[in-house]
């Protein structure tokens, strides 16, 4: 007869089999804290026929108490016989410069690391320890403050972050499977003391406000909550296909949306459309009151009316065509430094830098992004900043020929309207090094006799944002 644990590790293999996560026997990355979910995580993964490496996250917080988890994780990885990553950083410190609250620089700074380290080491996916009690009280917390039937199909079985896979193989599992399986391997973890505080908001309703509703309203409620989620996301789904192809249908390539034929569309849809087109103009977060706004707006509203979208970004209702707008004069002069090595937050995005001795990857081509690039660290020099384009600016791009007018440059490759304005510039010594997301220059680009390399990553939050909004101390390393 199988145990416990044979019969939760074949629960778990036939989970990920159901949501296609990753092929049998494939390389994954474990994010490993050293909570019991976590180490739970590993250890199944390792039975069921991974090959694993170990990544994990010292956020450098509780009094030096984080850096004895990464301790544990990296004995036990060793123990394991196991690959083991590990990164530290005043996660705290840098935040309060950021913009963004701890939780939200946190979790950016945490899958940033996860995936680039997923990528280095060529893993198929990331693969972080949430289970069915966290998704139900990430539910419940987005319903009580607010949230879009996105937002409440709660943590998905299979994500993405800056383009790599992020799996839960135990999001089909309660805390109380994860835990017995736990005490019949005898497995050790590390008790995290601040998973009971109850200051924190997702601790309340842990211990205070799901244990009220189980006792005096449904004893099953976080079943209730998965089932509300599951729906939830297979109509999000559905409102998302349709929206991509009404998006098509509606909306020009230089971003003028087709007025009549937006007021065709269902309001869901039309709400998707706006939030899609935000995001295409570089509006990092729209909050879903302006975005309901906004859709009445594009319907409804006058000719010669102007909405804010924000970040700068404002729509102008035409007789027939709404069009974006423009960014304001402040947000296209801004420029600002960023430290290197460092974080800095400018211009709605967390850029990242690194001063490296060695070259990140053998094959740089793969290993660079539109969000990721590599330079020859002499030639870009340590005077960088960020700025949107200005008049007469012009650069070498690489592997084009000759200089080029930075309009030019938006002409040939094909770069709307709109978006010329809105484009970021990472500039070092006051030379443009970088159109993000497009060409470096030629003036900076990695050569063979470059002995210093430096690496940029642009961290904007479009990605995950919603359903990476787990707790910052969640089993995910």
């Amino acid at each position: 007869m199988a145990t416990t644990a044979e019969y939760f590790a074949a629960r778990v293999r036939e989970f990920m089999r159901a949501h296609s996560m990753a092929r049998d026997g494939s390389r994954l990355l474990a994010a490993v804290s050293g909570g019991a979910d976590s180490v739970c995580l590993l250890h199944v993964l390792v039975e069921l026929g991974f090959q694993l490496e170990v990544a994990h996250f010292d956020h450098q917080t509780r009094d030096g108490e984080s850096g004895r988890d990464a301790e544990f994780v990296g004995e036990t990885a060793a123990r394991l016989g196991l690959p083991f990553h590990i990164e530290s950083r005043p996660v705290e410190q840098e935040s309060r410069g950021s913009g963004k609250s701890f939780e939200e620089y946190a979790r950016s700074a945490r899958y940033e690391f996860l995936t680039r380290v997923a990528r280095l080491r060529g893993c198929e996916a990331v693969a972080t320890g949430h289970h069915a009690d966290d998704n139900a009280e990430t539910v419940l917390m987005r319903l009580i403050r607010g949230t879009t039937p996105a937002g409440a199909a709660g943590i998905p079985a299979v994500g993405a972050w800056g383009g790599v896979p992020v799996i839960r193989p135990l999001l089909g599992i309660s805390r109380a499977e994860v835990m017995a399986y736990v005490a019949e391997r005898g497995l050790e973890y590390r008790e995290d003391t601040t998973n009971a505080d109850v200051r924190y908001a997702r601790n309340r309703v842990r211990h205070e406000l799901l244990p009220l509703l189980a006792e005096r309203y449904n004893p099953r409620v976080r079943e209730a909550l998965l089932r509300f989620a599951e729906a939830q996301r297979a109509d999000s789904e559905l409102i998302d296909n349709l929206a991509g192809a009404a998006f098509d249908r509606c909306v020009s390539r230089q971003g003028a949306i087709d007025r009549t034929r937006f007021r065709a569309e269902p309001r869901s849809v039309q709400r998707r459309m706006v939030a899609r087109l935000g995001r295409r103009l570089g509006v990092t977060d729209v909050p879903f009151d302006r975005v309901v706004a906004a859709a009445r707006f594009v319907a409804d509203g006058a000719t010669g009316e102007v909405f804010d979208l924000g970040s700068g970004v404002q729509l102008q209702n035409g007789r027939r065509h709404t069009k974006p707008l423009r960014p304001t004069e402040a947000i296209e002069a801004a420029e600002t430094p960023l430290t290197v090595p460092g974080v800095t937050s400018a211009l709605g995005r967390v850029f990242r830098t690194l001063s490296l001795e060695q070259r990140p990857a053998a094959d740089l081509a793969a290993y660079c992004t539109p969000r990721r690039q590599v330079f020859d660290a002499a030639a870009a020099g340590t005077d960088l900043s960020v700025r949107r384009r200005r008049p007469g600016d012009s650069f070498t791009p690489l592997g084009m020929a000759g200089r080029k007018k930075l309009q030019d440059y938006f002409v040939d490759t094909g770069t709307p309207a709109y978006e010329r304005d809105l484009r970021i510039l990472l500039t070092g010594g006051g030379k443009i090094l970088w159109v993000v997301g497009g060409a470096i220059s030629a003036h900076a680009a990695v050569t063979a006799s470059t002995t210093r390399f430096l690496e940029v990553d642009v961290i904007d939050g479009t990605e995950e944002t919603a359903a990476l909004d787990g707790r910052a101390d969640t089993e995910e390393g």
